[in-house]
């Protein structure tokens, strides 16, 4: 009779131990209060569309400058954003990795 690797297992005395998955936290979200509250330098958070992002540690890497970062502390960055990256990956690309959760509507 051939034996399974469970039963092989069994056998052998070894003790099975159930595998679970690690458990998925559920995604972020955050109102648009609590991201006013994210206002400066020190602490940037800014809403472009549906997302929210802490954009602190872009703030002195920004290519146009820290101010119109800064400008968008704690506030809805959307207008700014598409009126000045609409259609561009790079910038799409590089606001994404900031990203922190979704705006809770």
């Amino acid at each position: 009779m051939r034996r399974t690797g469970i039963a092989m297992l069994v056998a052998a005395g070894l003790a099975m131990v159930a595998y679970a998955p690690a458990a998925v936290a559920a995604p972020k979200s955050y109102t648009a209060a609590q991201v006013a509250k994210h206002s400066t330098a020190a602490s940037c958070w800014s809403i472009v569309g549906k997302s929210v992002y802490d954009l602190t540690k872009f703030i002195p890497l920004h290519p146009g400058g820290q101010a119109m970062i800064n400008s968008l502390c704690g506030k809805n960055g959307t207008a700014a954003f598409t009126g000045k990256h609409s259609g561009q990956a790079t910038p799409a690309t590089t606001l994404a990795k900031y990203r922190i959760g979704a705006l809770k509507l």
